[in-house]
């Protein structure tokens, strides 16, 4: 089922990018098409730091590809990769090191209710490494969940094409398996959203 949907994901994102280059090489006005100014681009990229006993070091990529259905609706697939790097020094003097990677894939749409702010809901899968100690050190272990954000977003910046955002988002499904907390900040860009 997963695989399913991974699949079906990057399925629309091919359809639609092709789709977009198909008008560009009929030789169409894309700068007035209509399918060209439905169609946006985004994304965010996720940075962590952690120091103390441990060291935690992150950083990924989420690009998002979205598809107005009306000038204020979208929906679209997103995905997403976060390398980690964990490190701790054990009471023994050794060192334990991982570096795991996680990925999401999942379907978003939103709602843009005034200018500057939009609804955002998300179904996202999530492959998550999640590191734990033990009496041999470092272990990863791997954790599927069905994540299903709710919150609201801010746009910032001109009335151009290009814009940052911050998103606010509540996980109503959190994993019983990990400790993340349900909600989380995230801070973007996008293209003509």
């Amino acid at each position: 089922m997963r695989q399913i949907i991974l699949l079906l994901c990057c399925i629309g994102l091919w359809s639609i990018h092709s789709n977009a280059q198909i008008i560009k090489r009929s030789g169409e006005n894309t700068k007035g098409s209509d399918q060209n100014r439905r169609i946006w681009y985004g994304g965010n990229l996720p940075i962590g730091l952690g120091f103390g006993s441990q060291t935690l070091i992150q950083f990924g990529i989420s690009p998002m590809l979205g598809y107005k259905l009306t000038p204020n609706f979208s929906v679209g697939p997103r995905v997403g990769f976060l390398y980690s790097y964990y490190s701790q020094r054990l009471s023994n003097g050794q060192v334990v090191r991982a570096q795991p990677l996680t990925w999401t894939a999942g379907v978003f749409s939103r709602y843009k209710f005034v200018e500057q702010f939009f609804g955002h809901v998300e179904y996202e899968y999530a492959n998550q490494a999640v590191p734990f100690y033990t009496s041999n050190g470092l272990e990863i272990q791997r954790v599927n969940a069905n994540n299903i954000h709710v919150g609201i977003g801010l746009l910032q910046g001109g009335m151009g094409s290009a814009r940052s955002e911050i998103l606010v988002l509540y996980n109503v499904n959190p994993s019983p398996f990990t400790s993340q907390s349900p909600l989380s900040l995230r801070f973007g860009l996008n293209w003509h959203f």
